[in-house]
């Protein structure tokens, strides 16, 4: 009894019966430590591996990074560049609408500059035309004396420099005496039976001027209504002196 109870309290501490420890033999020892070598490169290589495709990873995300921005830069400077044309050609648009709007202005204002001073230098010289006429009516009311002959010598020397100031701008009489009545340039005052065909203008009563195209002021004048009808002469022969 008491035997048994030892060796199983021997088995129980993992001892041998002397109380010492099992002894390992070098075959234990020796796969033990393969094991760990093995581990140990399995853990090695695996890490290789981990390493190498960590590196390769990136790598290829780099390139491929490269790639999109190589390809953004160039898609940005075609961009950049078709906006520039764009510009340039709204640039060159407006341009040629402003030169030409400056041009309408241009034509616009000249027209308006000539209207003005055709205005202003017609209002001008019809402003003097009474002025010719008070010298006209001075020269055919001035007694022919030698008394007067100074006086006469006077006005017809300001009369002709008042015609040549007028040529000089451009200002004309208005034909009348002999020539057919034209409403444009004539005012009639009265018409009177005459040896002159009808329409005929006998008498000028105020001489008309004109200035280029446009008139100053029209001529009064008497018109032919021409010879009396046949009953209107017999009427007259038959009539008593």
């Amino acid at each position: 009894m008491g035997n048994e109870g030892e060796k199983e309290q021997h088995k129980s501490s993992g001892t041998h019966g002397d109380g010492q420890k099992p002894v390992e033999t070098p075959t234990d020892h020796e796969d033990s430590g393969r094991a760990d070598e093995n581990q140990d490169q399995e853990q090695e290589v695996n890490k290789d591996l981990t390493d190498e495709d960590f590196a390769s990873q990136v790598d290829s995300s780099e390139k491929e990074e490269e790639a999109n921005f190589r390809d953004s830069e160039e898609s940005i400077e075609e961009t950049v560049k078709t906006d520039w044309q764009t510009v340039a050609q709204d640039r060159y648009d407006q341009l040629i609408r402003l030169q030409a709007d400056f041009d309408n202005y241009r034509r616009r204002v000249d027209r308006e500059r000539e209207e003005l001073r055709r205005y202003v230098t017609g209002t001008i010289l019809g402003e003097f035309l009474p002025v010719y006429d008070n010298l006209e009516r001075a020269l055919k009311y001035m007694p022919d004396t030698q008394e007067a002959k100074a006086w006469r010598m006077g006005v017809e020397m300001t009369l002709k420099g008042f015609n040549d100031v007028l040529s000089k701008f451009g200002v004309s009489a208005i034909p009348s005496v002999g020539s057919q009545f034209d409403p444009r340039v004539h005012e009639a005052v009265q018409r009177v039976e005459s040896d002159h065909p009808e329409g005929t203008i006998v008498e000028e009563l105020l001489k008309g001027f004109q200035w280029e195209d446009r008139v100053l002021r029209a001529s009064m004048v008497k018109v032919s209504a021409g010879q009396g009808t046949q009953d209107d002469q017999e009427s007259a022969t038959d009539s008593p002196s």
